[in-house]
């Protein structure tokens, strides 16, 4: 399915970020495993993660990508270059196809055939908006976005399943941030995520313990 909010984007840009993204997110699964084992070399890898994570955000300009460490576990949060929700919903999130709800406080508080109910949930967001999506090959996704203040941009916090499929809103989202202001061709990340060990495979169908999508509150 092709995607108007991509649209004017080359496929061969969205191609190659997926594949740097999904080498990232590969790594960061590893490196939280290490991180929950204790490993004893971690911090050597961390600095060598570190770098890739610079690399992807030299590369790409429109979107973050940050290292966080919690007590037993280690992710890595995706910051979307805008300065409130409302932005993010009227620039992105409105032209993704299958847009059907949006709430200020929860999942599904105004679905999109209520014009003006609609209209007053994504006024009512100040930091937080929950948005859901129908494809009918694929069902209902539900997205996630709040503010990240010391950042100054919006977190898209994405699930693992999600966001490694192209025709996902999150991947959508992800990729139109990451290419609409361009990307630098000369950084090649896949040399230098090889030297972490944590090579590119397509991930199983698992829930990513680090992401807690349903869950809002957590990490606050």
């Amino acid at each position: 399915m092709d995607s108007p909010l991509l649209a004017s984007i080359d496929k061969g840009a969205i191609k190659t970020f997926r594949k740097d993204l999904l080498q990232m997110l590969n790594a960061a699964k590893g490196m939280d495993k290490y991180y929950f084992e204790a490993k004893h070399d971690f911090h050597n890898y961390l600095e060598k993660f570190e770098s890739l994570v610079d690399g992807f955000n030299k590369k790409y300009k429109g979107i973050k990508l940050k290292i966080a460490k919690k007590t037993e576990e280690m992710e890595l949060k995706i910051l979307l270059n805008e300065k409130n929700v409302k932005d993010c919903f009227a620039n992105s999130v409105s032209k993704i196809v299958g847009l059907q709800a949006v709430g200020a406080s929860g999942f599904g508080a105004a679905t999109i055939s209520d014009t003006a109910a609609f209209s007053g949930e994504v006024e009512r967001a100040k930091s937080k908006l929950y948005i859901t999506y129908y494809n009918p090959q694929t069902g209902t996704t539900n997205i996630f976005l709040k503010y990240d203040g010391k950042e100054k941009k919006v977190e898209l916090v994405y699930d693992i399943e999600e966001i490694q499929n192209e025709p996902s809103p999150e991947f959508q989202l992800a990729a139109y941030y990451a290419l609409s202001l361009g990307y630098s061709k000369k950084i090649d990340l896949h040399d230098e995520a090889g030297t972490l060990g944590f090579s590119y495979i397509p991930y199983p169908a698992e829930k990513a313990k680090f992401h807690r999508k349903f869950n809002p509150h957590a990490g606050e």
